[in-house]
Parts: structure tokens; sequence; C-alpha cells
């Protein structure tokens, strides 16, 4: 059952569980913390197909484990959770179980003064349209992304370093409804040389490396190589330069046809300490196998105030096959005496060989109340757009939602959401309500 981004969905016992976790990092120790969440969803037309589908009713009743373990010299998180969900969709006949909306993730890392070893792993498995892609998000179907990552830092109190990366994701569709969706798996690695010069400046010599593959009719398969010399310097101790300049080759095979396209992959960057958080420039010039060569610039403001974050981006981007646009981005967070203020504003651009150039624009208000010292409400407000050569896709969403912590580990969640949506197909609306019961407990061996 599809869940939109503001209706809460799964989402809950996930932020339950990991919230006390982060808590308590500075604790020490080994921290297990075990959740269970029983969910009632009844959304309409929630496929926001064109003609209505009918109601969805689903039953899921989630379990989560998390643990957490620091030392002085390392650290390890994992989390997991799963649902069995108990499901009437509209158009299938009877009710059926399943077991999905799985995530899966484990953080470690050990670190010392010459070294330090960083591994990743991840999972998710939900519907199409609860992940954050608004091209998707009336597609049927089920997404499953996975990936793990490693890294190695040696010599890191000496004159000469080495830095090791290797990283694996794939993405698997199951079901869906979009023949464009097709099955991805990318790996990476990456090698430096770092080489420091002193105290203010720092070098380093590498390699990029990956390779995509996507099950597409020709079999597509993607490698691209960059080879790179970088130096970071520090100007005072307010100012700090960042130079890092590289070349790109990439191989695109399709159907047995092999393009290759070659150009600069540069990196210029500067960022000031002002009274208050930091001001920062940066110029990016990359190639790729889509629009050949992009050039980025952007002047970025990172603020934290006792009441307000603020990290704001305003740029402008150019490409060899679309043209010059603009790209910006606002994150602004405020601390309410009884409550919070979330704003987000965006527009970023993307091209695609289907549908050309992409501009994504974003507007969103989140705003919590806290009534008492038991119970909030809060208010989603959500606006997408995406302009294509294919077409233009606007989504509209509203979320309401009422807290009560029953007891010292009972919550009660419940509210509700409606979305619109008009893409090429029409117009179609999609109204929704919840309601959860979670618990939630800790334990230290």
């Amino acid at each position: 059952m599809r869940r939109s981004g503001i209706a809460f969905g799964g989402v809950c016992a996930v932020t339950t569980v990991l919230s006390p976790l982060a808590a308590v990092a500075q604790e020490g120790g080994v921290l297990l913390t075990f959740g269970i969440e029983n969910r009632l969803e009844v959304i309409r037309n929630e496929a926001l197909s064109v003609p209505a589908d009918g109601t969805d009713v689903a039953n899921a009743t989630f379990l989560s484990f998390g643990l957490r373990s620091e030392t002085a010299l390392d650290r390890l998180a994992f989390f997991a959770s799963g649902a069995a969900i108990v499901e009437n969709a509209a158009g299938d006949s009877g009710t059926e179980l399943d077991f999905g909306r799985a995530t899966v993730a484990l953080d470690y890392r050990r670190e010392v003064p010459s070294a330090l070893l960083e591994l990743n792993a991840s999972l998710r498995n939900d519907d199409v349209g609860s992940f954050e892609d608004l091209a998707a998000a009336d597609e049927s179907g089920t997404q499953t992304d996975y990936g793990l990552a490693a890294r190695l830092e040696i010599g890191r109190t000496s004159t000469v370093g080495l830095a090791l990366g290797l990283e694996y994701e794939a993405t698997d569709y199951q079901d869906v409804s979009d023949p464009d969706l097709v099955d991805t798996t990318e790996a990476r690695a990456d090698a430096a040389v770092i080489l420091r010069f002193s105290e203010v400046a720092t070098g380093r010599l590498g390699l990029r490396y990956s390779e995509r593959e996507e099950e597409t009719a020709g079999a597509t398969v993607t490698r691209t190589l960059v080879s790179y010399a970088g130096l970071d310097y520090s100007v005072s101790e307010r100012l700090d330069l960042s130079a890092e300049v590289g070349y790109a080759e990439i191989e695109t095979e399709d159907f047995g046809l092999v393009e290759r396209v070659t150009g600069p992959d540069l990196r210029l960057g500067a960022t000031y300490d002002m009274p208050v958080g930091t001001l920062s420039a940066l110029l990016r010039v990359t190639t790729d196998e889509d629009d050949d060569r992009r050039e980025t610039f952007e002047i970025g403001r990172d603020m934290e105030t006792p009441r307000d974050t603020i990290s704001a981006r305003l740029g402008v981007t150019r490409a060899d096959t679309t043209g010059t646009d603009l790209v910006g981005s606002l994150l602004w967070d405020r601390d309410l005496p009884d409550g919070s203020l979330g704003l987000e504003l965006a527009h970023r651009v993307s091209f695609d060989d289907d549908d050309g150039e992409i501009g994504t624009s974003i507007v969103s208000v989140t705003w919590l109340k806290n009534i008492n010292e038991v119970s909030s409400i809060s208010l989603d407000v959500a606006y997408e757009q995406s302009d294509s050569d294919v077409e233009t896709i606007q989504q509209v969403s509203f979320g309401a939602g009422y807290s009560q912590q029953l007891t010292q580990d009972w919550n009660l969640d419940t509210g509700v959401e409606y979305r619109v949506r008009d893409d090429a197909d029409g117009r179609a609306r999609s109204p929704g309500v919840f309601v959860a019961l979670s618990r939630e407990f800790q334990v230290r061996p």
C-alpha cells in the first residue's frame, strides 16, 4: 500500500526508535531499543490514478529493533524494522496478508589517530510511490533499494596517507506498471594518496571509477573513470580554499554499440567563517553521458542561532544541451516557544535521454505545536512541480496529525491527508486517514 511523503506511513516506527538512540550516543555502552506499532490506514485512490481507483484498507503491524554501542575507539549502530500487512486493496479480490515495508541500516566506525575504518549497509523495501520520485508517485509495484560501503584511511598522522573506498548500490522493481522502471546496479571504487605539505596545505592524487548497469532492452552499461589532483589550503583562520582538477572518461554501451565521452571534472571552492555561520562559493564543471559538460556556480550561506537553523544556496547552471537555468534551495527551521516551524524551497535541474531537461521545484511548510506535555498537533503542506519535454507534473499534498502520549511507553498518533496531482493523464485526488498505536522500551545489557 502506497503512502505519500506526509502520510507518516511507517516512518513513525522508524523515528520513534532512532531518536532515543541518538539521545544516548554520548552515554557509551550498549543500548537496545525495541518498538512495536499497529497502524490502520484507509486511503482512496492511493495510486493517484485517472480514472480513480477505489478505497484501500490496510492494517500494518511494525516490529523494530535498534542497537547502539560506543567505546573510546569505535561506534556501532544498527536498526531494522518490518511490517506484517493485512490489506484489502481496491480492485483485488478478498483480503491479503503480506510482509514488507522493511528498513535495515548498519553503521560502524573505528577511529584511531593514524587510521579510520567505516562500514555501512542499508536496505529499504516499499511501494514505488513511497520513494521520493515525483514522476513515479502514481506508479504501482514494489521497489527495493540496498547498498554496501566501506572506507579506509591510513597514515592520517603521517606526511603521506592513503584513502580507499568501495560502494555498491542496487535498485530492484517487482510488478511495476511503468516499463521505464528497470533494475539497476552500480559499483564504485576510489583511491587517493594524501600529501600533507604543511599544517595549512594538503594535496591529493586519486582515481574514481564507477560501473552502472541498467536492465533496459539494450542492457545499458556506463563506465566512468575520473583521474584528479586536489589541494586544500587555509589562507587564514577564517578563509579556506579548495581546488580539484580532474579528467573524466565515460563509456556507454547500449545494444552492443559503444559511445565515449571525455571532458573536464573541476571543483573550485571557498569557505569563509562569519560571526554567525559560514559563507561559501562553489564552481563545478562536470562531464556525463547525458548532457556532456555542465557548469554550475553556487553561493551558500549556513547559520545557526538559538532559534533558527538556515541553509541557503543560490546559483546558476549551464549545460551544452539545455542552456542556462537558475538553481537553489532554502532550508529554514525555527524553534517556537511551543513547537517548531520548517520551510523548504528548492529548484534543481537534471537531464535524461528519454525526458530531456527536467526542472523540479519544491515548496513545503511544516508546523508543530505542543498542546501540553503529552500531546501535540502538526500540519504539513507541500507543492511539487516537475517540468520536462514529455509532460508537466504538479502535486499538492496536505497533512494534519495529532499525537498523544498515553503512558510513559505508549503513544497514539492519528492524522488525515489529501493529495491532488495533475499530469498528462489528468487530475487525480486521494484522501486518506490513519490511526496508530505504538510502544517502545530500552534495555542496557
